[in-house]
């Protein structure tokens, strides 16, 4: 009979013991999962109460470029770009209109030197940067890039028409800071689907 009063007795405080947990696990509030979760934000947007870095927006217009900038161009070999090369490339501006003429000189790599020449014209209506230019082989191209965004040019060439072939660039100029922007091109073969064919980084050299 004792035996048996203190099994009742455990197991009765068995049951009282979990009843207890639980209450005490659903009173505690749980993690919230993530569909429900806020970011701790503070005032300027930033997480955990850090402000956000501001994004480096440049001015559009011809006084970005205005300077010289040494690069490094990575790339195949083509009818237009004679493929990896290292150089400086210098505009300056035309009197005192939206006109900068460049010169672009260096060294490709197993293959001595070059150079392209040119002018690109901005055009502040419509946001776009208007170029034309004198290629290392002799083709001379011309497009018109849209830089609406300040944070890039987009443009497609008119077709560069060879003696065996019709080609197209196309290019986007990522406008990293105000001392440097990339560039990367794409081209298009007697119509065929846009390549990849190289990109490059430039530097603006600073007094």
């Amino acid at each position: 009979m004792a035996r048996m009063f203190r099994s009742v007795s455990l197991a009765g405080l068995v049951i009282a013991l979990s009843a207890s947990w639980l209450a005490a696990a659903q009173s505690t509030p749980g993690p919230q999962t993530a569909g429900n979760a806020t970011p701790n934000r503070g005032a300027a947007g930033g997480i955990l109460g850090r402000p956000s870095p501001p994004q480096p927006l440049q001015k559009q217009g011809v006084e970005y470029f205005i300077g010289s900038w040494t690069f490094n161009w990575n790339g195949r070999e083509s009818a237009v770009s004679p493929g990896p090369r290292t150089g400086t490339v210098t505009f300056t501006r035309r009197g005192e209109g939206p006109v900068l003429e460049f010169q672009a000189s260096g060294q490709v790599e197993g293959l001595g030197t070059y150079k392209e020449t040119g002018t690109w014209e901005w055009l502040a209506a419509q946001k776009a940067m208007v170029m034309k230019e004198r290629l290392a082989g002799g083709a001379e191209a011309a497009c018109s890039g849209d830089w609406s965004s300040p944070i890039s040019i987009r443009c497609e060439t008119e077709p560069i028409r060879l003696p065996n072939q019709t080609l197209k660039l196309r290019r986007t100029y990522g406008i990293v800071s105000a001392t440097s922007y990339t560039i990367a091109e794409e081209l298009s073969v007697d119509g065929k689907p846009f390549v990849r064919l190289g990109g490059g980084v430039f530097t603006k050299a600073v007094k």
